[in-house]
Formats: C-alpha cells, sequence, structure tokens
C-alpha cells in the first residue's frame, strides 16, 4: 500500500479489477526491473525495499478516490514500486509546483495543463518523453491529431489521458418549477442572456435566490471559443489574434448582467468558497467542460442537467473544440523516468483505468481506456454530447504560450473586478492588456 501525502484521502479497494493484464506491461515491467538493478544506491525506496513514485494531480476528493483506486491497481501490476500521492485545489495545486520546481524538485509524474505545459517544458521542469514513446507509453491508441497539442517544438512533454469540449450545462427541471421555458434549439448570446435575466426575475423570490448563472465573462477559455466564432483566435504569429475592441466587446456583456442579477453575485460566490451554483440550485445554467457534468450533478441538490452547446450567433461558427483536458508529465528530476513512464502508460491505456475514471477525467482519449467503459447515465451524456458535437468543431485549441496559465489567471481576477464593479469595462481592458504585454515580454 502507498504511504499517503498529505491532503490524500485513503487508498479503498477498487472495482474495475476484471480484465486481465495488457500485453505491453509484461515488456514494461522487465524494463521497470532492470531500470531498478542499474541505478543501485541512487533508487529512492521505501522500508521495504520498492522504488518510491511521487504523484500529483489538482482536483476534488472524487477525482482524489479514483486516481487511488487506480494507483492501487498499477502497484500490483508492479510491487516494486510504492506511489505516494497529493493533491490540492487547482490554485494551489500550481503554487505548490512552482514552489518545488523553484527547489528543483517536482514530483515524478505530476498532472498537466495545457495552459502551463510551454511554461513547464521551456524552462526545462518537465522531461520530454519521445524515448519512452512506443516502448513504456504506448501512443498507438491515441487520436492521431491529439499529441501534437503536448508538444513543445516538436518534442513531446505530455500524455493525454482525456478530451472535453466546452458545454451549456442547463438545469431544465428548474428552469420548469421557475416557469421559464426551456430553449428548444441553439441558442444566440443575446438569446442566452435574456435566458439568464428570465431566471433571475423568476428565482428572485426564492430563499436563497436562483440566478442565471455564474459570470461566463471570465472564462478564458470561453473567450477564445468566442473569438473562434468571429474567425479570430487567441494567439496568431506570436502575438495576439484580437483586438482591445474585441476583448472591450466581450467583457461589455458583463455589467448589464450583473445589474439585472442573472449573474450569481461576486459576493454570493464568494460565500460558497469553491461549492457550485449549479449543482447547489443557485443557478440554473453553467458553461464549462462536458466532464464537469459528473461533479455539477453530484452537488447537494442533485440537478437533472443537459449538455447543449454554447451560444453562437452563427450555428455554423460554433469555435468549439477538442481540448485535452488532462496530461501527464515527468518532473526533469525524476530519478525513475522509466517507472514514471510506466504508470503514465498504465493511468492512460489501462481498460480498468478507464472503468474507475468513466468520464469524469473527460471521454478517455485512449481507446483501450475506452474499452473499458460502458457509459450509462452521466458517462453516457458526455459521451453522446462530444460525438455529436464532432461535425460542429471549427477551431483548434490555442498553440499552449508561456506564460498561458498566468494570462488566464490575469483574465479571471480583472474579470472579477469588473464584476464587482470596481473596474470600468475600459479600464479592465487596459489592465489585462498591460498584464498580458509583461508576461509575453512586450
Amino acid at each position: 500500500m502507498a504511504a499517503q501525502a498529505r491532503g490524500a484521502t485513503p487508498r479503498h479497494d477498487g472495482r474495475g479489477r476484471r480484465g486481465g493484464r495488457r500485453l505491453g506491461l509484461t515488456a514494461a515491467a522487465a524494463v521497470l526491473a532492470l531500470t531498478a538493478a542499474c541505478t543501485g544506491g541512487s533508487t529512492e525506496a521505501s522500508d521495504d525495499g520498492a522504488t518510491v513514485l511521487r504523484f500529483t494531480w489538482w482536483g476534488d476528493t472524487s477525482r482524489a478516490d479514483r486516481y487511488e483506486e487506480a494507483v492501487a491497481l498499477f502497484e500490483d501490476e508492479y510491487p516494486g514500486v510504492d506511489v505516494r500521492t497529493g493533491f490540492a485545489s487547482w490554485g494551489d495545486y500550481w503554487t505548490a509546483r512552482s514552489t518545488e520546481a523553484a527547489a528543483g524538485g517536482l514530483p515524478d509524474v505530476l498532472q498537466m495543463d495545457l495552459a502551463y505545459l510551454t511554461e513547464y517544458a521551456s524552462t526545462g521542469r518537465i522531461a520530454p518523453l519521445d524515448e519512452h514513446l512506443g516502448e513504456a507509453i504506448d501512443v498507438d491508441a491515441l487520436p492521431e491529431q491529439l499529441l501534437p497539442a503536448a508538444q513543445v517544438e516538436g518534442e513531446t512533454f505530455a500524455i493525454p489521458t482525456s478530451t472535453n469540449t466546452l458545454a451549456l450545462q442547463l438545469n431544465t427541471a428548474l428552469l420548469g418549477e421557475l416557469g421559464v421555458p426551456a430553449p428548444e434549439g441553439d441558442l444566440t448570446w443575446d438569446e442566452y442572456d435574456a435566458l439568464l435575466a428570465s431566471v433571475a426575475a423568476a428565482g428572485a423570490g426564492r430563499e436563497p435566490a436562483v440566478h442565471g448563472s455564474v459570470d461566463y465573462t471570465q472564462i478564458f477559455w470561453l473567450f477564445q471559443v468566442w473569438l473562434g466564432q468571429q474567425g479570430k483566435a487567441m494567439f496568431e504569429d506570436g502575438g495576439f489574434g484580437f483586438t482591445r475592441e474585441d476583448l472591450a466587446a466581450w467583457w461589455g456583456r458583463s455589467p448589464a448582467l450583473h445589474a439585472s442579477d442573472a449573474f450569481l453575485p461576486p459576493e454570493r460566490l464568494a460565500q460558497l468558497e469553491g461549492v457550485d451554483a449549479l449543482g447547489i440550485g443557485e443557478a440554473a445554467a453553467d458553461i464549462s467542460w462536458d466532464n464537469f457534468l459528473v461533479r455539477y450533478s453530484e452537488g447537494s441538490a442533485s440537478p437533472q442537467l443537459v449538455l447543449l452547446p454554447p451560444p453562437a450567433d452563427d450555428p455554423q461558427e460554433s469555435g468549439l473544440f477538442l481540448k485535452p483536458s488532462l496530461m501527464l508529465s515527468v518532473g526533469a528530476s525524476s530519478a525513475h523516468p522509466e517507472e514514471a513512464a510506466a504508470l503514465i502508460d498504465f493511468l492512460t491505456n489501462d481498460p480498468r483505468v478507464g472503468e474507475i475514471f468513466g468520464m469524469s477525467r473527460g471521454v478517455p482519449a485512449s481507446t483501450t481506456a475506452l474499452d473499458g467503459v460502458e457509459p450509462t447515465g452521466l458517462d453516457a451524456q458526455i459521451l453522446e454530447y462530444e460525438r455529436a458535437l464532432e461535425p460542429r468543431l471549427t477551431s483548434s485549441p490555442p498553440p499552449p504560450v508561456a506564460g498561458f496559465g498566468t494570462l488566464e489567471a490575469a483574465f479571471t481576477t480583472i474579470g472579477q473586478e469588473l464584476g464587482y464593479g470596481n473596474l470600468s469595462v475600459e479600464d479592465a481592458v487596459d489592465e489585462w492588456f498591460a498584464e498580458a504585454d509583461l508576461v509575453l515580454g512586450g
């Protein structure tokens, strides 16, 4: 049993032990044994002599439970490896990784996001994985067009474990309770805003009040989708593919929606301390990643949600794209790169891991992992949404640029100040572009 890092949940005996060992694991196990023999005293070991791997991720306790179950299966396959785990919320996770990177001690395996990939790859914090591809890490089961999203200057620095895309998640049952007609087809942005305002008007007398949604204008990835709908891109030729006027038009939607209480008031959002307004029934809609359907549906209100494409003024220009929802990387300072690569392969490809996670990480990127999923309920809903959306994908994810995560964080923070009324739209745009110029070295 792996030692538990602070913040990790206890491991439990898991479901999903059906099925046999993947053929590739036998060869990988031999590599691990050889590596352990060759590294001798340089290999960190636990009290029982097992090689120790540190593995960390961001997420909630539900994700932690699933990872612990998957790691237990890995340790069954590799009894000579002891995986020590830990997790944190999104913000705390990247703060901790930055501190570790400065000290030269990132975990052996870490969950990676597209927003931080270039920053961590270009500064030598994570290791290129190309030497492991086709050997310890099987990439044949991954979509051909997905792996380039994990590459920086031609080298592969992460392995996508799943995909997702943005969706309008709508509580139609709550709309019915409020007497607000549910949309029957695609929505334009103005129609969506009108729907949110109608929800707020109908839900004002409730305790607590029901609002349309949280402030969608603060979502950096949704801004990218909106730009795609305008035929523009987030980044272009080493700079931005949009103007100040574009950002002003996007953020300009926010003040009126706050004034009508269509958006959940920021003061109330702060009180919720990370609890999802959609999940507790204080909002009727949210635009977020499709795999969040599982998280939202597990909220205290147990909302019955439908997945719809986000609003678009031209249905033929959705601006949508498939994004690697989660990726896994190896810390550059890892003393156990072969073992780390084997763990990544297992968490990416093993059908039992696919069964454990279902669609909670997004749709499994690996066809072998997807083979382990018998989608029902929410999982089937997510998979059906992505498959139905395939013909409408009209954009590509923005290329990973150094500082993307910082740009995203500044976008959210400044958008929040706009929501509080502390900044005008013009001042918010000026402030974000000033921050962006610093990040990109302009």
